[in-house]
Parts: structure tokens; sequence; C-alpha cells
């Protein structure tokens, strides 16, 4: 990892005022909610806290669908400074801080590639680049939506960081690397995976093409797996549920998804767009927020510009980096560009296991203001060689400060009036609330749903609904009810007490054979202590059969399948990272 060298804190303390000054909008209103799918997200969580009120882990998540799994949601963030800052201030400002610190994370990163690995000097040129991605169009509109899964975009930077020092031969950087991969899917990146493929992908291709090197491409598939690996408590249970038969994806696959000359025109250098813009009808599927990119005239062309000179005059082994950089913008255009044929990148992605589940290409657009930075790094670092402090350099320095300016301020109003909603009620976050099933959400005042927190706003009253807003569920089969133990036949249940992951109650069984059900979605996972619950044959609601005469406690308690098959890969992951770790660290001070 780098050393501290004169002029890091100053540095990292413009980076956190300019990313203070981005995320302003977000905390005009401090304790306010957002609209959109901010309730939907912020509601993930806020089931995890309310999990660990009970003291369970966060396995099941009873609030809302009729019960659905919270771990296994590829959506949901298990490790976030969310969950530290909520212990000390409200969630909804936990969460534009973890916003915040997304930002100035994305900002360092891209600064120690820049300036560490690129070799730019002029921190003006370094900063307009570190904007060029941190502050781009694309991460505002999905900040401005609430899709708090594309967080992790932020750490991209990190991990060409490592990639690039790992190929150089630092081991280090190589494990910190794939650390970085794997938090964040823990984080709730699981969107971000195919990001670090291609972006991976495509380095190690390019060093093989253009570098006769086969080392980085090896490096590439082996950082990309190990940080899989160092996640694997969480990608194991994850592709466990999409595999089962209670998965449900109710999200409708629109095709052929792609995007016309002019979208990606007004996209990437249109500074009036908003998510109400519409173009090319019958071809935009979704709406604006899923294309919008804007990077600026200045941004766009001079990435582009760079990618063209570089693929044009620097083909050489040892400058593979910069034809790769090269390389992964023209591929990442491609892809945002979509299913424009059936040979296009995006449409050969389709057939590819994991990546297929990526179901808009177009936002692969998030990896173009990143490998355009690069690139116009790459033609930036060349200038300052042949244009030492002259006119001419002064010159592209103040247009890298307009530009600057442009890309935050015109970014920055995606913020804007996003934050606006009341949320008095997350003073309930932590009470232990036994919830109850019911065909509608609770109804709060003020416009359509989008408008509402209506996914808090039910938890809080302890009412889990049916119709809830979840794309990636366990078939609904719960009906309207307390989340309890019932009986079918000669059975007496008492005494039910509950918490997210166990239920329990008191059964006493007459002469015949009874069975008891529990009024949550079926799943595999669940478990009893009496015998193998399954699905009941009437309602299909998680069941288990209870022996004539039997008289005590019975519990059902859920545990996301191939948790601890990924328990054992992490244990060795983290053993053999460690191992390399202190083995790497002997043979430096040697």
């Amino acid at each position: 990892m780098p050393k501290i060298q004169r002029g890091t804190l100053p540095t990292a303390g413009f980076y956190v005022a300019l990313s203070a000054a981005f995320c302003w909008p977000l905390f005009a209103q401090p304790l306010a909610n957002a609209h959109g799918d901010w309730d939907q997200h912020i509601f993930y969580y806020a089931s995890v806290l309310k999990n660990a009120a009970f003291g369970d882990l966060p396995f099941w998540n009873p609030w809302y669908c009729g019960g659905n799994v919270l771990w296994a949601n590829p959506q949901v963030s298990l490790v976030s400074p969310v969950y530290l800052l909520a212990l000390v201030m409200p969630l909804t400002l936990a969460m534009k801080f973890n916003v915040l610190m997304h930002y100035l994370v994305g900002c360092l990163g891209m600064h120690l590639v820049i300036q560490r690995i690129i070799g730019v000097k002029s921190l003006a040129i370094t900063v307009f680049l570190v904007s060029l991605f941190v502050f781009s169009g694309s991460m505002a509109l999905h900040v401005m939506s609430g899709h708090t899964v594309y967080l992790p975009v932020f750490l991209l930077p990190l991990v060409v960081y490592c990639f690039w020092q790992a190929a150089a031969g630092d081991t280090r950087s190589f494990l910190i690397g794939s650390g970085v991969i794997g938090f964040s899917i823990l984080n709730g990146g699981m969107h971000v995976v195919p990001f670090f493929v291609v972006l991976l992908g495509v380095f190690g291709v390019g060093a093989l093409v253009f570098g006769r090197q086969l080392k980085p491409l090896m490096l590439a598939v082996a950082m990309f797996a190990l940080g899989c690996a160092l996640a694997a408590p969480r990608v194991a249970p994850a592709m466990a549920f999409i595999r089962s038969e209670a998965f449900h994806d109710v999200r409708p696959v629109k095709s052929p998804d792609y995007m016309s000359i002019e979208m990606l025109g007004i996209a990437f250098f249109d500074g009036a767009q908003d998510t109400r813009v519409k173009v090319s009808p019958g071809v935009q599927l979704y709406g604006w927020h899923e294309y919008g990119n804007y990077l600026g005239w200045f941004g766009g062309i001079l990435a582009l510009a760079s990618a063209a000179w570089i693929l044009a005059f620097r083909r050489r082994r040892d400058r593979w980096r910069e034809t790769s950089a090269a390389l992964a913008l023209v591929v990442a255009v491609l892809l945002t560009a979509g299913e424009f044929a059936a040979y296009a990148p995006a449409s050969l992605l389709r057939d590819l296991p994991l990546i297929s589940a990526f179901r808009i290409p177009s936002r692969y657009t998030m990896l173009v203001p990143l490998a355009g930075a690069l690139c116009a790094a790459f033609a930036a670092r060349v200038f300052e060689d042949i244009h030492s402090p002259s006119a001419w350099r002064r010159i592209v320095e103040v247009l890298c400060i307009v530009g600057v300016f442009q890309i935050v301020l015109v970014n920055r109003t995606h913020l804007r009036d996003v934050f606006i909603l009341s949320a008095e009620t997350q003073s309930k976050l932590f009470e232990r609330i036994t919830p109850t099933v019911a065909e509608r959400e609770v109804l709060t005042p003020g416009g359509p749903r989008v408008h509402r927190t209506y996914m808090l706003d039910s938890m809080m009253a302890g009412v889990s609904p049916l119709n809830c807003y979840e794309p990636l569920r366990a078939r609904i089969v719960a009906y309207p009810g307390p989340v309890a133990i019932s009986g079918q036949g000669d059975v007496t249940v008492s005494d039910s007490t509950f918490s997210p992951n166990r239920v329990t109650a008191t059964v006493a069984v007459g002469r015949d054979p009874a069975r008891v059900v529990l009024n949550q979605n079926f799943a595999e996972g669940w478990s009893s202590n009496v015998g193998t619950v399954e699905r009941d044959p009437a309602s299909r609601l998680p069941s288990v059969a209870v022996p004539a005469g039997y008289s005590g406690r019975v519990t059902f308690r859920f545990v996301p399948p191939a948790l601890w098959a990924g328990l054992v890969i992490w244990v060795f992951a983290v053993g053999a990272s460690v191992a390399v770790w202190s083995t790497s660290g002997r043979r430096q001070d040697r």
C-alpha cells in the first residue's frame, strides 16, 4: 500500500470538502426521508437493525411480503458503516453519511490511480479526472433514485489500483484488491459484480493482447475468485435461494434493450437532462435514470480522443495499461449501447452465468467515466512531459478547473429535493413488535406510492404487507393474520413467541397425529425441533407433522441454506490470505 507522503492530508481534506459540497443537497433536511426506491433500500437496512433488536442475525425478513429472505437477498447490505452510524443518529441521516463516505472513497481511490500509478503531476488535471468519474451523471441519478446497491461502484478505482500494483509484483495489493471485491459484495454490491468481471477481464485480456503477458489475466481471474470466496457466506446462500423452487423474480425482462445514437448523445453531453427525459419512443424501455450519464463536452470528447490516440500511437508491450484502459472504454461504450445487434457485447453477456441476471445493459455506462478518466490521465501524463510548466499547460489546467465546476454543478442538481419526506416513524426502529401479515401496506398521506415511505411505515406499525414492492422474493403463500404457529387437526396451540428467525409455541396433540403451520412464506432453510419442515399440502406454508400425544414446545427456525458451506470457503480464503500476507511480509524484510 502507498506510504503517506507530504501533502496527502491537505489533498484528502480537499476531497472531503468537494464531496460534501456535491452531496450537500441530501443534507438540506437532515432527518427527512426520500421518495422513489429510497424507501425500499433504507427498509433493507432497517430490517437488519430490526432483527438485531430481537438479538437475531439478519437471516429472515418477516416485515414484508409475508416473509422473505434477508441474508440471501442480493440487494441487502450485510456489512456497512450505516449500522454503526445508526446507533448514534437516525437511520436516514446515517444513509446520507454513507453516501458521502462512498463519494469520498471514490475520490481518494481515483487520486491514487491517477497520481501514484499513472503519474499525473498537476493537481488541477488530477481533480478534473477524479471528478469525471466520481461526480458523473450516472452515479448521481442512481443515488437520486435510491439505488444504494450501486454505491460500491465507488470502490472500483481501488480495485484498479490494487490490480495494477499486483501486476507489478505487489502481492499484498492483490490481497487488498480481493478484499475490496469481497467487501463490495457484502455491502450489497452484487449488482456491481458484472462491473468487476468486465473491468478486470478487459484489463487481463488487454495485457495478453497488447502486452503479450499472461500474468495479469491470471491475476484478474484469481483476484475476482478470491474476492468471491471472501464473500462466500453471502454468495453461497444468495445463489442457493435464486436457484431454489421458492424463488420468484417478478421483474419483466425487456428485450431488445439498447440505446439509440440520439440517446447516447443526450446521455453523455446534454447538461439539461433529468429523469423526465423521453427519447426514441419504442427504444427507451426504462426511466432516464437508467441511461443518463452527463460528462460534459470537454470531459466526454477528451476521454474518447485520448482512447483513440492510445490505440493509434501507444500500442507497445510496456504500455499495456494504457491500451487496456482504452480497450475498457470501447467495451464500456458498446455495453452501454446495449443489445443493438445479435453479436453486440451486451447480447453475448446474456448467455453468461450470473452476469445474465444483469437485466439493463445501459447500467454499464457507470464504467464509461472510469475508463475515460484513465485514458485521459495517460494522455495528460505525456502532455505534462512535453509541456512542462508552460502557457499551454496553464490553459489546460484552467479548462480542467472549469470542467470540475461544470460536472459538479450540473450533476449535483439531481440530488436536490430527494430527501423531503417525514420520517418520524423511525423512532420505533428498535422496538420489538410482532408483525401481522396484511393485504395492503400502511397508507400514509401524500400522493402516489412512489412519494410515500410505505415500506418503512408498515414495518414501524408492525405490518407485513402482501402487496410488497420486492422483485426478488419467495413466492407469496402467507395469509393475513399474525406471524404465529397454528394447528390443523386434534391439536391445541398456545403461548406463541416471536423473533424474526425463530417462532415458538406450546403444542398439545390429541390421539391422532396433527400438523402445525407457520404463517410465513416457504423457503428452503426452515427447520423445526420436532421434524422436517415441508410445504403444507393445502396452504403451501412451512409446516411440520407432530406425532399423536406430543406435548411441548414446537419451534420453527430459519437459517439460510448453504451458509455453512459459504463459511467453510470463507475460512479457507481468509486463512490462505493471512498466510500469503505473512509470507510476502517476510520477503520484503529480507
